[in-house]
């Protein structure tokens, strides 16, 4: 995430679904170093040891599109080099010279679903429907962001794709959770405008989900 000025001299922060699990619960960062970093404009590297998984999962992911392809015979669109940013921007509507935007880049639409693809484990196994809680945040961001830009989405399917198998999770849309992860990056941007106190282990979320494997033994 990085601070933008535009033309109009307005300061954006850019908050993206793929961190979300960071804004909102710390997973992977700490969420007062994520603020530290964001204030002062700081991008850390990726770890060494984390950079071939990286790399693994951008190389494959045209095979866990394939893979989608196959299993619904459907061709869906902007996918791979086609992707699209979806930007809500200044979501908590601000005045002031400084403002926050929300942002996502499925990694594709079909119909009224979203595609998201995932080639962890360096293609040894698909993960497991505990490993895949992780992608909570950023499944539901991503399904908000849409919705809120005119793009009917009801759907997301989760694609972990391996050299040994794949499993697809389909999630249905949780408006209930959108308002809960809403308030927690509303906190976290607050505390960017220096409005507000960020606490580093907030509340767990205890409604429901409708998530099912759709796809795949586990």
């Amino acid at each position: 995430m990085t601070a933008q000025m535009k033309s109009n001299s307005v300061k954006r922060y850019n908050l993206r679904s793929s961190s979300a699990m960071n804004y909102c619960f710390g997973l992977y960062t700490k969420r007062s170093k994520m603020l530290e970093n964001d204030l002062n404009g700081v991008v850390e590297p990726i770890d060494p040891f984390m950079q071939k998984y990286v790399d693994f999962g951008n190389k494959h992911e045209k095979s866990g599109v394939a893979k989608w392809i196959i299993i619904n015979k459907k061709m869906p669109q902007d996918i791979l080099d086609n992707q699209k940013n979806y930007v809500i921007e200044n979501f908590l509507n601000l005045k002031g010279d400084t403002v926050v935007d929300l942002s996502c880049t499925p990694d594709g639409i079909s119909g009224d679903k979203l595609l998201e693809i995932k080639c962890g484990k360096l293609g040894e196994r698909p993960y497991t429907s505990k490993e895949i809680t992780r992608y909570y945040p950023q499944i539901y961001l991503q399904q908000y962001i849409l919705n809120s830009l005119g793009v009917e989405i009801n759907k997301t399917h989760l694609v972990s794709w391996s050299l040994n198998g794949t499993r697809v999770w389909e999630f249905k849309r949780n408006v209930e959770f959108e308002i809960f992860m809403l308030s927690l990056l509303e906190e976290y941007s607050m505390a960017l405008l220096s409005q507000g106190e960020l606490r580093d282990k907030p509340e767990k979320y205890t409604g429901d989900y409708d998530i099912k494997l759709i796809y795949g033994d586990e």
